[in-house]
């Protein structure tokens, strides 16, 4: 009986030190990842705020800079050379307005183009259309843009 007194105390001792160590362990571990940033990332959530930034796509020398935001209808800038090389072309999306896409164009700082596309009628088609390169899309392109001063 004394024997088996002992080897239980031995065991619940030997339990607790277990369960403390492993409680040390955890809590230092967690101060450690905490002080130096390497605890496990948290879900990162976009909020809406970022996606309706104006992202500017420079000269349009990365075409899916543009064409990405474009077709989501984010707000989205770039900058042209016509094939004239004195033509300044901006074409910008303004983001969704009325349930449809607000598109712009600019020649040489001068409003050319206002357009209110229905979703999911604004995309590469249809920019090519708006710069004179039928792609049947002519009757999309009028009922949606209004040539600036009308």
């Amino acid at each position: 009986m004394t024997n088996n007194k002992i080897l239980y105390i031995v065991i619940t001792v030997l339990v607790l030190v277990i369960v403390s160590g492993g409680l040390f362990f955890l809590s230092n571990n967690k101060g450690a990842q905490e002080e130096t940033g390497t605890s496990q990332p948290e879900t990162a959530v976009e909020t809406p705020k970022a996606e309706e930034e104006m992202v500017d796509c420079g000269q349009a020398q990365d075409p899916g800079c543009f064409l990405n935001r474009m077709n989501q209808c984010l707000p989205v800038t770039a900058k042209m050379m016509g094939s004239d090389g004195t033509t300044a072309i901006d074409i910008t999306i303004l983001g969704v307005e009325n349930e449809k896409c607000h598109f712009q164009r600019k020649l040489n700082n001068a409003l050319n183009l206002d357009c209110y596309f229905p979703k999911g009628t604004l995309n590469t088609d249809t920019l090519d259309q708006m710069f004179g390169n039928d792609r049947g899309l002519q009757k999309v392109v009028d009922d949606a843009c209004t040539p600036a001063g009308w």
